[in-house]
């Protein structure tokens, strides 16, 4: 099998292809193709099932053995896979498959894989069922004027007791279904066109050969090995490819389907969302109008790669979001989002910086993005291509040349990227460091290190959110250990600390590629030995923000890696203790923030926040147009983290904006670190 690192893998960018006619040709052609010897040749048969399953376990850097309690989560994940929203399958129907719960892993050792066939005629006969319903509910009158409502977390929702219950939650979605179209659409037109909609889910689900089935299933046991790991289908697989090979045109945006809503997993910078600045990461796409001249669609529980190509579409264009949010203050939020596709811009993509004066004091404010990289460019030109490392340093001489008395680095919004910038950017701040320590399966530890001297070497502040994952964790996570800065910001980082890799599947039957493997085989670990996964980084000193009263991060995955430890690195000595300064900074922060009336109203939002667990969104008329009307978001650009729907600037337009009080804190805090020490400088003077 051929290894291949690749980013962002798990998820699909939402973007169209920029090439000349002869490219689009061939491509149509081969796709075309390659689809019909999908058709004609199996690629997953039982026993390359089996095959593909061994292939996980061989290089997955925790599990070796499909042993009773991954049985029992694969089991538990396939129903998952098969009917996220729980509209299909009755708790009878899981009791009666229960026996072979905790025996998958030794089936498929066996080369028997008739339970997964054994489910899925059971699903296909219950598709059948929920179509009847579907008719018998469209046909009837919906009372608009009940003031009920409709779960949205589907966590919460446990599985139908019987087919009366089951008729009961299709009658609820489909008229919150009804509900969001409504305002585009006649009643008649609605009906009609969710009845043909229904009607080609259970014709596509009929159609689905052995294959589909097994890709189900074993997307279902990658699933439960832990949530990066992951089986693309040959289509998938081949589709990812042009995606990143080509140029990207679209909203600029990667999505998840994790419980049947197509939800937001990102925004990427430069892209016509972070330039809007209204789209957040956990928002819930449940319509589209992808201007075809159809109005909006609903996209719940549609397959992720339909929606991809609801929104994809010529650049320029419009595309119509129709976004459920769960309000951080309270009610769960529908609202409409106009977007134009556009090419993704890398010049809105880029370290950027600028300065705020505080008290007389220059301090220094980056915005870092993502760790990327041309990697063409950086090839024939190393030190002048464009890269993350070389922008940063740009940046930096920028703001030395300005006589700034510290630096923030802004990664509120960074997820990662890649791992070599990383290590240039650590050796920006500090010499010859460890950058972070990488342990395999076989619990072998390498260490990567930066062979730098370092180019800033003046205070240092690293602002950081629950968004904050990945490549952006190793940074703060260096910088936290040798005690050369301090992390500020939300409690903690998001807690992504594992490494995954591609294994694409040659192809058989004169197909190009049986697919690919994602599998996690590696976890990162900070110089100190401890480990960003799942806790993330834990903040120096604290800024009151909403986001942080928001369930958010690693842990709140299914199946997330634990926190573990490992030895610091040899070569690893903390260059100096800031702890002593750390507890005097923590008391005039927290003095100033509880005189701020901003800070203040912060604060009463986040108690709301924690106190109100409401997932329900209203059916009744009345109830959705109000909260279609009050919870649009305003597009205001950068602004505070009050509780507004933008609390989280948009780098893309500004590196500073004029009321964002966490990044104002966070420079505050900078400068009277500055004080300290220069005081401390002086008293030991006097004492010499």
């Amino acid at each position: 099998m051929k290894l291949r690192n690749l980013f962002l893998f798990a998820n699909l960018l939402l973007a169209i292809s920029e090439v000349n006619g002869a490219s689009i040709f061939s491509f149509e052609r081969a796709n075309s193709l390659q689809k019909e010897e999908i058709r004609k040749v199996p690629y997953l048969s039982c026993p390359v099932l089996k095959e593909r399953i061994n292939d996980f376990l061989h290089y997955h850097y925790v599990f070796k053995d499909f042993d009773e309690n991954i049985s029992k989560r694969t089991f538990q994940m396939f129903f998952k896979l098969l009917d996220p929203g729980k509209l299909y399958f009755t708790q009878k129907d899981i009791d009666s498959f229960k026996p072979m719960e905790a025996s998958l892993g030794k089936s498929i050792q066996n080369v028997d894989c008739r339970f997964a066939g054994d489910i899925y005629s059971i699903y296909k006969q219950r598709i059948f069922t929920a179509n009847e319903f579907i008719s018998q509910i469209l046909e009837s009158k919906f009372e608009f004027s009940t003031n009920e409502f409709l779960e949205t977390d589907r966590k919460k929702v446990s599985w139908a007791k019987n087919n009366d219950e089951l008729k009961e939650r299709w009658r609820k979605s489909l008229k919150f279904i009804v509900l969001n179209m409504k305002e585009s659409k006649d009643i008649n037109s609605i009906t009609d066109r969710l009845k043909k909609r229904y009607k080609n889910i259970y014709k596509d689900i009929l159609d689905r050969s052995t294959d589909d089935v097994h890709a189900i299933f074993l997307n279902a046991f990658a699933m439960s090995l832990d949530p990066h790991s992951s089986f693309l289908t040959p289509n998938d697989n081949a589709q990812f490819q042009i995606d990143f090979s080509l140029k990207l045109v679209g909203i600029g945006a990667t999505l998840i389907n994790p419980d049947g809503y197509t939800t937001i997993d990102a925004i990427v910078p430069g892209g016509a969302a972070a330039k809007d600045g209204r789209l957040k990461k956990g928002d819930k796409i449940i319509a589209v109008d992808s201007g075809d001249g159809n109005g909006m669609q609903d996209v719940i529980d549609l397959e992720l790669e339909k929606v991809v190509q609801m929104i994809r579409g010529k650049e320029g264009s419009t595309v119509k979001l129709l976004i459920m949010r769960k309000a951080p203050h309270g009610e769960v939020q529908r609202f409409q989002l106009d977007l134009t596709r556009a090419v993704v811009q890398i010049k809105d993509s880029e370290a950027r910086s600028d300065i705020l004066t505080i008290d007389g004091k220059k301090i220094g404010i980056i915005n870092l993005p993502s760790f990327y990289i041309d990697y063409r460019d950086c090839q024939e030109n190393p030190f002048n291509c464009r890269s993350s490392a070389n922008d940063m340093a740009r940046e930096i001489r920028k703001l030395k040349a300005q006589k700034i008395n510290g630096i923030v680095i802004d990664l509120r919004r960074n997820g990662g990227g890649d791992l070599s910038e990383v290590q240039r950017i650590v050796g920006l701040f500090i010499d010859n460091p460890v950058v972070t320590q990488i342990q395999d399966r076989e619990a072998q530890v390498r260490s990567l290190e930066a062979s730098a001297k370092a180019f800033y070497t003046g205070p240092l502040g690293i602002l950081v959110s629950k968004y904050t994952a990945s490549a952006s964790e190793i940074l703060a996570g260096a910088v936290q250990d040798y005690g050369r800065g301090l992390i500020l910001g939300d409690s903690r980082t998001f807690g992504k600390g594992t490494v995954q890799t591609v294994m694409e599947i040659p192809g058989t039957g004169g197909r190009q590629s049986n697919g690919a493997i994602h599998v996690t085989i590696a976890k990162f670990f900070r110089p100190s030995g401890k480990s960003n996964q799942e806790k993330g980084i834990l903040s120096d000193i604290i800024i009151p923000d909403l986001l942080d009263a928001t369930e958010t991060g690693e842990k709140e995955s299914e199946y997330a890696l634990p926190y573990t430890t490992i030895p610091p690195a040899k070569e690893f000595a903390k260059t100096s203790s800031l702890d002593t300064l750390i507890a005097k900074l923590k008391i005039i922060s927290q003095e100033r923030v509880s005189k701020s009336p901003d800070f203040k109203e912060i604060i009463a939002n986040m108690k709301k926040a924690k106190q109100d667990k409401n997932t329900l969104v209203s059916l009744k008329e009345d109830n959705q147009k109000k909260s279609l009307n009050k919870n649009k978001p305003n597009k205001k650009g950068p602004s505070s983290n009050t509780g507004n729907d933008d609390d989280l600037p948009d780098f893309s337009i500004k590196v500073i904006g004029e009321n964002d009080f966490m990044l104002k804190e966070s420079a505050h805090i900078i400068a009277d670190s500055e004080n300290i020490l220069k005081d401390s400088g002086n008293a030991s003077q006097r004492q010499r």
